[in-house]
């Protein structure tokens, strides 16, 4: 009740503060999207959190005791398999409580999560713990890519939209290096700012005008769609937003008219296929592999904990500068050429290590190509295929759908995330590095083909017009 009366309190101060102009502000929209993206941080840092703790748990002098390999090895797949199970969940529930709650939501579960991981006293509270961080990177990749979509215009999506990704990205960073130095109930106590801040801010988010026009709240809407514009003049936008979000709704969403309807089939498989390609990039063979090719390189002392701090480093820093770069651009032709550029530089490292490996030529001076490789890698990959999957999995649905769609592309990224280790193990184990770069060579060659001829064009346009734009090419 106290929370309620706040936002009420809220509402109506923000209604008194819009200016009664037809110019407009973009700030409250970026203002939104950088509160949702907290949560990207936590997810971030709980998704990279693995990365440095697991060493010091299987030490004996771990805080809970010594944990075998073997328990340690569930630790990482504990939370895309919570992220499976909450899909279906939290797909359902953004038809009813709407975006704005489930994403305030969304920082329980990373406080409980940090808090256990500091007081736990064995493996099995940080299992609890790992499983608890699931549901936020369900409501993250459900919920936050969707509000994201439906608050901000096509100019504000393309240059702010990826906010979220880099804050994802930031997470993973800021928890390699505080985790490689700091011990694991410390380094969790240090990351309960980033829930708690998302809680005290969560108050001001405005809820999305196309939940409130879907619920028939259509005051409600336009005084929102006033907020998130910064002025008073939103007439012609409202009325065609209703009709929009009205002929969207009178489709029927079931799980059947995702696959059966042709509008929704493609944008399905856009988003699956941009999905399985950025998982399957090769992103994860650099980062196990970033000491190993710093030290051919001639840096000889740099540790694994270094190495994965400067890839970190290396892939925010990058995507904080692609993001505003490759909103100037089609983003059908930035993943085409993000996709070109990894095919490439992943090729390049599969020779260089085929050569090492399996010939008898000397390549002790050539020790900086698989170093160039992986910067230029990394270039190529936040120019498009790092960056723009999540963007788009906000722009494709249709209101009446989102919830289906949303669970089910959600659900092949949790299946993805789960299958990939295995599928690294297998590819170490039984073959020589250079097949393990070939195999994601192969995958970026597919995301290019793919990308060229099956993602439709989103940039400037409207979800309305994306929907469009999908009917036309059924």
């Amino acid at each position: 009740m106290v929370i309620e009366d706040l936002e009420e309190k809220v509402t109506r101060v923000f209604a008194r503060l819009v200016p009664k102009t037809s110019k407009g502000n973009d700030f409250l929209q970026i203002w939104s999207i950088f509160i949702v993206s907290l949560g990207g941080f936590s997810v971030g840092a709980h998704f990279a959190w693995a990365s440095p703790s697991i060493p010091q748990l299987i030490l004996n002098s771990s805080y809970i005791g010594r944990v075998t390999i073997e328990e340690a090895s569930y630790i990482s797949l504990i939370s895309p398999s919570t992220m499976l199970a909450a899909s279906f969940l939290v797909g359902n529930a953004m038809k009813y409580i709407g975006r704005k709650y489930i994403i305030g939501f969304m920082a329980i579960p990373h406080i409980v999560s940090w808090i256990l991981i500091s007081k736990a006293n064995n493996i099995a509270g940080i299992y609890v713990a790992r499983a608890l961080s699931g549901i936020p990177e369900a409501i993250t990749y459900c919920t936050v890519t969707v509000y994201i979509g439906e608050i901000a215009t096509p100019s504000v999506r393309g240059r702010w939209g990826n906010m979220l990704t880099c804050a994802i990205y930031l997470g993973q960073l800021s928890i390699g290096s505080v985790g490689a130095y700091v011990d694991i109930p410390k380094t969790a106590y240090i990351f309960l700012f980033a829930p708690l801040l998302q809680i005290l801010l969560v108050i001001f988010l405005p809820e999305s005008p196309y939940f409130l026009l879907a619920k028939g709240k259509h005051d409600d809407a336009k005084s929102t769609l006033r907020q998130l514009r910064w002025k008073t003049d939103v007439d012609r936008e409202f009325m065609t937003l209703t009709a929009d979000v009205e002929r969207q709704i009178s489709e029927s969403g079931s799980f059947k008219d995702l696959f059966c309807i042709g509008t929704n089939r493609r944008a399905l498989l856009v988003l699956v296929g941009l999905r399985t390609c950025q998982q399957l990039s090769g992103i994860s063979a650099f980062i196990i592999y970033a000491q190993y090719i710093f030290q051919l390189a001639g840096a000889k002392f740099v540790s694994a904990q270094v190495s994965s701090i400067i890839f970190y480093f290396a892939l925010f820093l990058l995507s904080t500068i692609s993001s505003f770069v490759i909103s100037k651009y089609s983003r059908k032709t930035m993943l085409t050429i993000s996709s070109l550029g990894c095919t490439l530089s992943l090729l390049m490292n599969a020779i260089y290590f085929y050569v090492m490996e399996e010939t008898e030529i000397d390549v002790s001076k050539l020790g900086w190509v698989p170093l160039f490789g992986m910067t230029s890698y990394i270039a190529s990959l936040t120019a498009g295929l790092s960056l723009l999957p999540t963007l788009m999995t906000g722009e494709l649905f249709s209101v009446g759908i989102k919830n289906q769609a949303m669970f089910v592309s959600s659900a092949c990224l949790a299946l993805t995330v789960i299958a990939l280790p295995k599928i690294l193990q297998l590819l170490f184990s039984n073959f020589s590095l250079h097949v393990t770069f070939l195999f994601f060579t192969f995958w970026c060659s597919v995301s290019a083909v793919f990308s060229y001829y099956c993602v439709p064009e989103t940039k400037g346009k409207t979800l309305e017009e994306i929907q469009q734009s999908l009917g036309k090419r059924q």
